[in-house]
């Protein structure tokens, strides 16, 4: 968990100056953290409070950003079979990088993911105590690279993942979508188009593998 701590706990950092610098107290915005736990989310409804946006689209752009949570919930889902009480466990505690460490040791297993989950959950919420107790004394997070460290940290996830022809046509697909999407879409429409897409195309490419010695 080492990698992801290292993006988890800078961006908890930016959010929470983020948070001051617009006005928010600390008993808020640790709570946010505490409850809604996600890095996008959070970070992009400190700006649209800063920006005076209604709470409505306030609600619906974090969700929107938020869109490959459904996506990793299926997934786990599928190879999990969890019962209620594991679903109501997950719900909080899944996340993109817990479960790219949860996978990367098949089987996935529900207790491998809580633990990966609380563990990130621990490094956001430190991150973000210590962003609050800063205030201004960092800066501007961009102009520090803190926001940098996140893409880096997944990228130190992902990498591992990609062991076969599939999962090559998943991420060449994911990216490529993403990238046009992004061109005239919102971020979390472009993240779900990418999800549906890399899906698509990981699972012709592995139909295809599968089918190829069959027929040999």
């Amino acid at each position: 968990m080492l990698p992801l701590w290292a993006g988890a706990i800078p961006s908890g950092l930016a959010y929470g100056i983020a948070a001051r610098a617009v006005g928010i107290g600390a008993l808020d915005a640790q709570l946010m953290s505490l409850t809604v736990f996600t890095a996008a989310g959070q970070i992009t409804a400190v700006s649209l409070i800063g920006s005076d946006s209604a709470l409505v689209a306030t609600v619906v752009t974090v969700m929107a950003v938020n869109a490959q949570i459904p996506l990793l919930g299926m997934a786990a889902a599928r190879q999990l079979r969890p019962s209620l009480f594991q679903k109501l466990q997950l719900s909080l505690l899944l996340t993109d990088g817990a479960f790219g460490i949860a996978a990367a040791r098949a089987p996935l297993r529900h207790y491998v993911l809580i633990g990966a989950g609380l563990s990130m959950y621990l490094g956001w919420n430190i991150g973000t105590a210590l962003g609050l107790s800063a205030g201004g004394a960092v800066g501007d997070p961009a102009g520090s690279g803190l926001d940098f460290v996140v893409p880096l940290s997944f990228l130190a996830v992902l990498v591992p993942l990609i062991r076969d022809r599939a999962a090559i046509a998943t991420v060449l697909a994911a990216a490529f979508v993403a990238l046009i999407v992004l061109q005239f879409a919102p971020i979390g429409v472009a993240v779900l188009a990418a999800g549906v897409a890399g899906s698509a195309a990981g699972m012709a490419v592995s139909s295809r593998s599968t089918r190829t010695p069959a027929q040999a």
